[in-house]
């Protein structure tokens, strides 16, 4: 069966190869007749550029309305319509399926690539007010919110933050145990890697006077040199000295799939594009370093205390931090069904975030509203469509039950 990719980063060619089958170039993409394009100002001063969004009302409208949150798209990408993600490997566009049944649907571009969070979920509150002033008064009767990766946590903030304005979530393969783990998860992988594989990321490279950059000094251009340079170089790398591999994967505990052997490139390469392509665009968001490991004690390499003592140390920014918290650290404290979709094995967002999650909703004692649809098996969003869809009507069946506080 046809698996889901939703993670942005696919639309790079290397990773594409790795990690899923190509789908058709956003220029050649025509939005369905029912669709308007369109856009929306921002008003945010640092991030100037409007919001490119998309509303669909299929004749047989419903009443409910479809909102999609994309996933990560690197800040060096221009802005687009997430028509790609949203586009499965065999050619069927999701949208279509939820229109055929009746329902819009919406989605945006945000109004900024990168670390999103902030201003995804201010774009989708006023696409969702956009929404409602081009349909007729009282017609909306009830909105889903749903999201893939960081879309996901951009739902869950939503959904969290605004009762009645959102009755049901779903969440695809996202970090809704916070911000702040998974930062700490891709940063940690980065300088425990660099300890292992010390000459891989080099700048400028293959060039005179090239020297090692770290987690939190990567060069501002490094990213063209992605393909050409830091890929084979990982992969030539983790293939030279298995024994280093194997302990870079014990310490940081990374997912991989023990039958397939690429895993280990898939999940190297990527937690390493979003060090090289993410990292600069995440501190200049967050205002400063929101990644600290003065204290960390990392456990499972064959001499602990010489990868302690040698591995790079990183103290954080006290704004950052706060910032990273505020977009977004979950508090569980849900008013409405929320379904989440995650695999097991997953080597971007570990599965990790969906038991803390839990923990948070127990907590406020709202668990009644929390669905965790665990997908055995390794990937990052690899679902079948019928996994989707089926997490996709769960959503739907609850919130039309009106499930109350």
């Amino acid at each position: 069966m046809k698996k889901f990719y939703l993670a942005a980063f696919l639309l790079f060619p290397v990773l594409t190869v790795i990690l899923g089958s190509p789908v058709p170039a956003h220029s050649q993409f025509t939005w369905p007749p029912v669709c308007q394009e369109g856009s929306l100002p921002s008003h945010d001063p640092k991030n100037p550029a409007d919001q490119l969004i998309v509303i669909c009302i299929p004749p047989n409208w419903n009443g409910r309305l479809v909102i999609y949150a994309h996933g990560f798209v690197p800040a060096q990408a221009l802005l687009e319509l997430p028509s790609d993600e949203l586009t499965l490997p065999d050619g069927t566009f999701v949208p279509n399926l939820f229109l055929s049944q009746g329902f819009a649907f919406a989605t945006s571009s945000f109004h900024k690539n990168g670390v999103a969070i902030e201003q995804g979920a201010e774009d989708l509150n006023k696409l969702l007010q956009y929404f409602k002033s081009v349909v007729s008064p009282r017609s909306l009767q009830k909105v889903f919110i749903t999201g893939a990766s960081e879309g996901g946590l951009i739902a869950l903030l939503l959904l969290e933050r605004y009762p009645g304005k959102y009755d049901a979530g779903l969440a695809l393969c996202a970090p809704v145990g916070g911000s702040p783990d998974l930062i700490r998860y891709v940063y940690d992988f980065r300088v425990v890697f660099d300890y292992f594989f010390p000459t891989v990321f080099t700048f400028p490279p293959n060039l005179p006077g090239e020297v090692p950059f770290g987690a939190v000094d990567v060069p501002e251009d490094a990213f063209l040199f992605w393909e050409s340079v830091y890929v084979p170089r990982i992969v030539a790398a983790l293939t030279a000295d298995p024994l280093a591999t194997a302990q870079l994967f014990n310490v940081t505990k990374a997912a991989i799939d023990v039958s397939d052997p690429t895993s280990i490139l898939t999940t190297a390469l990527s937690l390493s594009f979003y060090s090289i392509f993410g990292t600069n665009d995440q501190i200049a968001t967050a205002g400063g370093i929101p990644y600290d490991n003065r204290s960390t004690a990392y456990v499972g390499s064959t001499n602990d205390a010489a990868l302690n003592a040698e591995v790079e140390r990183v103290e954080s920014d006290g704004r950052a931090l706060s910032y990273a918290r505020r977009f977004y650290q979950p508090i569980g404290n849900l008013h409405a069904p929320l379904v989440t979709l995650h695999n097991t094995l997953d080597p971007v967002v570990p599965f990790g975030h969906e038991v803390n999650y839990s923990r948070l909703v127990a907590q406020k004692h709202k668990s009644a509203f929390l669905s965790i649809w665990p997908v055995d098996g390794y990937g990052h969003c690899d679902f079948t469509a019928q996994e989707v869809f089926d997490a996709f009507a769960l959503m739907v069946q609850q919130a039309e039950a009106q499930l109350v506080n």
